[in-house]
């Protein structure tokens, strides 16, 4: 069995994803900034380790639920990871990107303790309203924008900005991820915007809130936080994510939902870690 196949087997090709996804965020927001190298390679595993160790976090808090649902994508539900290995992976996954915050600029402990603190909220159920849920995902995007920042040694309004692109771009974006999972969702006491208000209400909600990073996005560039090379991919991002965002409003559905949101995941977030490569001024 190859590494490949054991970290799928472990995470789930969709979870593997998105921790390759928030690795790359972290890193190339960093760069973007003008981190050295080192801080760059840093920056990258406190994303990689944190996003692995929140992932297990949810895990352990959802197993239950998910067992009973019928949702077996969580390794600790279908018993190929047991409670107390989760626990051991949470542990060691926080304490390394706390260890490497401290190292490099202890200012960037605020937005990893945060973004811990969001996911105990999730995983506590105390955030567990349909509208927290969203806004949830979304922070935890702005906050990993952050911690990549503070790597390169930088902190500005120009940078929460960045942050609140992908706040934005991401709340959003939790209907995808909600509608996808609304078979599960229904079998269990799980609020999300999908259940709560329904897939049509969920399809403006994305919208509404994909045209807001959109603005944002544009308004970085005009600030002069990056230069030609963020513009493009941010007006690529446009061209790409409205008929995404249409497809999904006209057609609703955890089938379309599913669809949408890897596409999202694979191109849109792509284009984010590029601009972040080429838009350096």
């Amino acid at each position: 069995m190859t590494a490949s196949s054991i970290m799928r087997k472990i995470f789930g090709d969709w979870r593997l994803g998105r921790i390759i996804m928030f690795t790359l965020i972290t890193s190339s927001v960093s760069y973007g900034l003008g981190a050295t190298m080192f801080n760059f390679l840093l920056a990258g595993l406190v994303g990689a380790t944190l996003s692995a160790g929140g992932f297990f976090f949810d895990y352990l808090g959802d197993y239950q639920k998910d067992r009973e649902s019928g949702n077996l994508k969580n390794p600790i539900a279908r018993g190929t990871l047991s409670p107390n290995g989760g626990l051991i992976i949470i542990i060691s996954c926080f304490t390394i990107s706390s260890v490497l915050c401290i190292i490099i600029n202890p200012w960037a402990l605020i937005p990893l303790i945060c973004l811990i603190g969001v996911i105990g909220g999730l995983v506590q159920g105390l955030l567990d309203t349909a509208l927290l849920r969203s806004f949830s995902l979304g922070a935890l995007q702005g906050f990993y924008v952050l911690i990549g920042a503070l790597f390169a040694y930088r902190f500005e309004l120009r940078i929460v900005l960045l942050a609140l692109f992908l706040f934005f771009a991401m709340t959003g974006a939790r209907v995808l991820g909600d509608t996808r999972d609304l078979p599960y969702d229904q079998k269990i006491n799980t609020s999300t915007i999908p259940k709560k208000y329904g897939v049509r209400w969920g399809g403006w909600f994305l919208l509404i809130n994909e045209l807001i990073a959109y603005t944002i996005g544009i308004m970085i560039y005009l600030l002069g936080l990056f230069g030609i090379g963020f513009l493009i991919c941010m007006i690529t991002t446009i061209v790409i994510g409205v008929p995404l965002n249409l497809l999904f409003m006209f057609r609703p559905s955890p089938k379309i939902a599913r669809i949408v949101n890897i596409l999202s995941l694979a191109i849109l977030g792509s284009l984010f870690v590029v601009a972040m490569f080429i838009g350096k001024l």
